[in-house]
């Protein structure tokens, strides 16, 4: 709350109100899988993320969003997916896609399934926010990473500002940027109070107690992948 006291003007004195969630943390199945997906591991840790997405849409079959840090990674994990599940249908988010390309994509995602669908996308796109799929037309979410920004001169830019005025600059440049995408793509499953699904978050940094604290009330009731 400190974060967006901050970014929009606020100061300490000011009046912050806390609303909790209208939805359950029993419509949501959260589990997390430790494994770093951090850009020095990620080849390695394509086959256990193929792995687990695997295992959860062919033991829960329906339809669902996977979640990438870019496109480059997305591309990596898409390959070896492919592979090993040739029966279940799969779309892709494209880099440049129109107004009726982003419409079928979404309207792919129906309730009437006959075969479990996968949607790969990426953090931060125009799948991962304002988007409704309710009900059966999405029944889980996985995110892989914790969505931090490519390091870069304007985000170090950033970093160095917030750190001059005696604020965490990696957080604020960083950390809160990534997670706020985390949770904006988690937040595609629950859209009423009938909803129920699952969300895998996959990243070691999740058991971290600052990344913890920074999820959802609703979603800190996981397990163990």
């Amino acid at each position: 709350m400190s974060y967006y006291r901050y970014m929009l003007g606020g100061d300490s004195e000011d009046y912050i109100s806390l609303i909790p969630s209208p939805f359950s943390s029993e419509q949501t199945d959260v589990k997390i899988q430790s494994l770093s997906t951090r850009f020095k591991d990620r080849t390695r840790s394509v086959n256990p993320i193929v792995q687990t997405m695997s295992d959860l849409v062919h033991n829960a079959p329906g339809n669902y969003l996977f979640f990438f840090p870019s496109y480059q990674y997305l591309n990596m994990v898409l390959d070896e997916w492919r592979i090993f599940n040739e029966d279940i249908t799969t779309i892709v988010q494209g880099t440049r896609m129109d107004d009726e390309e982003r419409a079928a994509f979404l309207e792919s995602f129906t309730a009437d399934n006959k075969r479990s669908l996968v949607g790969f996308a990426v953090l931060g796109g125009v799948f991962s926010e304002g988007i409704d799929l309710k009900g059966d037309r999405l029944n889980g979410v996985v995110v892989v990473g914790v969505g931090l920004p490519q390091i870069g001169f304007e985000r170090d830019l950033i970093k160095k500002h917030f750190a001059g005025i005696g604020k965490n600059g990696y957080d604020y440049a960083y950390v809160f940027p990534g997670m706020n995408k985390v949770l904006q793509a988690g937040g595609r499953l629950i859209r009423s109070e009938k909803d129920t699904g699952r969300i895998v978050l996959i990243d070691d940094r999740y058991l971290l107690p600052k990344y913890q604290a920074l999820l959802p009330n609703n979603w800190k009731n996981f397990t163990l992948w």
